[in-house]
């Protein structure tokens, strides 16, 4: 977790894929990462399930060592400099062939963020992640975000969601990020849980108990929130969260 006095920085990217390509693109991210040219850790590279978001996309997020000493360094090298950087010209090339552009947001983890160490000390991992972009009101993100680590990740945690990021969105004043790591049955049986418990499916029918909790979470964000959405990621294999084992599909129908 994120240190008293530390102000983790990151980078998240929303990359627009070419056809097919995210599987390729996800690769070219894996190899770019911790090149010394670059100075990124890659903290995880996804794709966005076109079920739940805008398809083909990728999301990735990436540590910047250093803080905001090495948010510096970025700036200066990705600036009037990039031209002579023959490395990341190069990336850039081959990278154009799997997109068309994309969105960047700069990320500063709020306290009890997970850190990149810390994620894989606790080891935590998943198969489907939990993508959360929130509005809120003008100057409440940390307030939002507080609340979040002390009143929702507990609840989160025993529905097999765990918090991977825990993000205040800068250069604006209302939005927040947050990332959870969990798998496909625990993200079902608590979209269950709050389903029975507003009163829209039957404890029968779902196979669990309504939870009331988490509809009072949602209440209780309200008090900062204006907009939350969520989606749906998958891992690009051998990246930090990712299942040591690629689960298969060995169904006989979609």
């Amino acid at each position: 977790m994120t240190a008293p006095g530390e102000r983790p920085l990151f980078l998240h990217e929303y990359i627009d894929i070419v056809g097919q390509h995210q599987w390729d693109y996800m690769e070219h991210t894996k190899q770019q990462a911790g090149h010394e040219k670059v100075g990124f850790e890659l903290l995880g590279t996804w794709y966005v399930m076109g079920i739940t978001g805008r398809w083909p996309q990728v999301v990735n997020i990436w540590d910047i060592p250093g803080g905001w000493d090495g948010w510096y360094g970025k700036v200066d090298r990705l600036g009037m400099k990039r031209m002579s950087n023959a490395h990341l010209e190069g990336w850039w090339t081959t990278a154009y062939g799997y997109r068309t552009g994309g969105f960047d947001r700069l990320l500063a983890g709020a306290p009890g963020c997970p850190t990149m160490q810390s994620l894989a000390a606790d080891d935590v991992r998943g198969s489907l992640f939990v993508h959360e972009l929130t509005e809120v009101r003008p100057g409440t993100a940390l307030d939002y975000l507080a609340a979040v680590q002390e009143e929702r990740a507990p609840l989160m945690a025993e529905y097999g969601h765990h918090l991977v990021g825990l993000y205040e969105v800068m250069m604006h004043d209302h939005e927040v990020c947050t990332v959870w790591a969990t798998e496909p049955e625990d993200h079902v049986r608590m979209a269950k849980a709050r389903d029975v418990a507003r009163g829209v499916l039957g404890a029968d029918a779902a196979g669990v108990d309504g939870d009331a909790r988490i509809e009072r979470w949602h209440a209780r964000a309200r008090e900062w929130a204006t907009r939350w959405r969520e989606e749906l990621m998958t891992p690009a294999p051998d990246t930090l969260c990712a299942p040591l084992e690629v689960p298969v599909d060995d169904s006989a129908s979609m």
